[in-house]
């Protein structure tokens, strides 16, 4: 049965109320549910960008049926109640929000200097060093920087006479830290920064000083930077965080966006009492009608050491951002249209993997069944050949060895053969067990295929073969990597049959074409 669709012309038959059309018009109702343009607009991009080249609106539209049909059976069945699915719904939640954060505190002069700054004495985007490095604590004694850094010149002395061929060994030898890492522009200490970004692959620096300790770096690869267009979001969220390292507070811009979006009224009396005592039992500000008492912030303060006035900055801050957290899907309808389409994604593969994977992995004898069933389609292009080739001192031990053969399991073929006729000091055959395709056995192709006449074995003169020829697999083991392919295919095709034979699907054709119009 095809789906029940109702091709509707007015967007306002779906709409559901006019509040929610006026932001964003139903494109179709799936067994009751709506899905706005938006919600379908975000998906196809999606699509588009995963496939390269995205496909017509037309052809992608029963794709994402069957993919919101398959996130309504994980919801039913309750897969977006677990442990993992929630972690994974929190990470992203945590990934989206810091990237909708810093595209509201970086302007875009702020990303195009950040752009510059990288390209300045020709930066390459990322850099992947390894180190010979030596941690030095802060209150490090005179003595052991002094050894530590005459240690270091050594190295290096000892490197430059081999030029470099020895800095793997010694990263093994001497260094705190051996693994191999790639360095972006924001990462490290300026100091190090500044010092591989001058070396090309295969060179390697003097010793230098970090906060962190002492190094030689060597310079593994470097990938150049990518024009702007390409490296814009991922430059907006490098600025944003090399925002808050340095300053430890919000941006000015994000700030007052976010005092507004949460609706910041302080209260001067507490704040002025706070910064003339240093603590206040009173109201410092409230966000959305909620106070924030100098208790609150005593607790804050607590584990922010600082000057008052820098503590009440960072605790507004923290206080902004969390409560921005707690309410993004309410605020911004992008964020929550974004987390939608990630969840029902999500939901689709764990429901998937349900019904389809674990399925296929859970039942051996519906394995089984399904080979035989298909048997036909894993035959050869050409037939095989399933046995031993014996190579046997004279004509009556080969006859003696198949007719040993005969009355043995095929498994234990080889076995038998070591134990009755190999086991004194001169084996009597050389045994080789297989399933052979012709061209790979040139015994093999001479006995059964036609080939050629083979040469013989010094010490093994007489050969022939025992065992048979086959179109195909005997067992599904012998193919089961495929078939466990083809079964899943085939359960997933019969998931999804019954998946829509129980739907009911309305599309607003008029809505989806203003997704062709922005596809063009």
């Amino acid at each position: 049965m095809k789906w029940k669709y109702a091709c509707v012309c007015l967007a306002m038959v779906l709409a559901g109320g006019d509040a929610f059309a006026q932001q964003s018009p139903v494109a179709m109702r799936i067994n009751g549910r709506e899905v706005t343009l938006a919600e379908f607009r975000l998906a196809y991009r999606r699509d588009s960008v995963r496939q390269g080249a995205g496909l017509p609106v037309s052809d992608f539209v029963p794709r994402f049926i069957v993919d919101k049909l398959k996130a309504f059976a994980g919801e039913e069945a309750g897969l977006d109640t677990g442990s993992v699915f929630k972690t994974a719904m929190e990470d992203y939640r945590k990934q989206l929000a810091e990237t909708f954060f810093a595209r509201a505190a970086v302007t875009e002069d702020e990303v195009r200097r950040h752009y510059e700054r990288m390209g300045q004495g020709r930066r390459p985007e990322t850099v992947c060093v390894t180190h010979i490095f030596k941690r030095l604590p802060q209150n490090v004694p005179g003595t052991v920087l002094r050894e530590t850094e005459a240690r270091m010149d050594s190295l290096y002395d000892r490197l430059a006479q081999s030029r470099g061929t020895l800095f793997e060994a010694y990263v093994q030898e001497f260094s705190d830290e051996k693994d191999t890492f790639c360095v972006q522009s924001l990462q490290m200490p300026v100091e190090f920064e500044d010092t591989v970004w001058a070396l090309q692959p295969g060179g390697f620096s003097r010793p230098f000083f970090t906060p962190q300790g002492i190094h030689i770096v060597k310079v593994i690869a470097r990938k150049e930077k990518k024009p702007f267009p390409q490296t814009r979001k991922q430059l907006v969220l490098d600025e944003f965080r090399r925002q808050l390292q340095t300053s430890r507070v919000l941006p000015d811009v994000l700030l007052e966006r976010l005092k507004q979006a949460c609706h910041f009224v302080p209260d001067k009396k507490g704040m002025n009492e706070l910064l003339s005592r240093g603590s206040t039992e009173r109201t410092l500000f409230t966000l959305d009608g909620r106070p924030y008492t100098g208790k609150e912030f005593a607790l804050f303060a607590s584990a922010h050491p600082g000057g008052v006035r820098r503590q009440l900055d960072a605790f507004v801050g923290k206080a902004l951002l969390d409560s921005e957290y707690a309410s993004l899907e309410q605020r911004d309808a992008a964020f929550g249209l974004q987390m939608l389409v990630y969840r029902d994604g999500l939901l689709a593969r764990a429901a998937q993997d349900r019904e389809v994977v674990q399925r296929s992995l859970a039942d051996e004898h519906d394995l089984q069944r399904y080979f035989k069933a298909h048997r036909s389609d894993y035959y050869w292009e050409t037939p095989r050949y399933k046995g031993v080739v014996l190579h046997c001192a004279n004509r009556r031990t080969a006859k003696r060895v198949k007719k040993l053969l005969k009355e043995v399991p095929t498994d234990e073929w080889l076995d038998a053969i070591r134990l009755v006729f190999n086991a004194g000091e001169r084996p009597k055959v050389q045994a080789e067990q297989g399933l052979f395709p012709p061209g790979v056995n040139a015994f093999v192709d001479f006995h059964v295929f036609g080939g050629a006449k083979p040469g013989k074995l010094r010490d093994f003169p007489y050969n022939t073969v025992f065992g048979r020829v086959l179109k195909g697999p005997e067992d599904y083991w012998e193919v089961r990597e495929r078939l466990i392919a083809d079964y899943r295919r085939y359960l997933e095709e019969k998931w999804e049959a019954a998946l829509r034979e129980e739907s009911k699907v309305e599309i607003n054709e008029e809505v989806l074409k203003t997704v062709n119009n922005d596809h063009r």
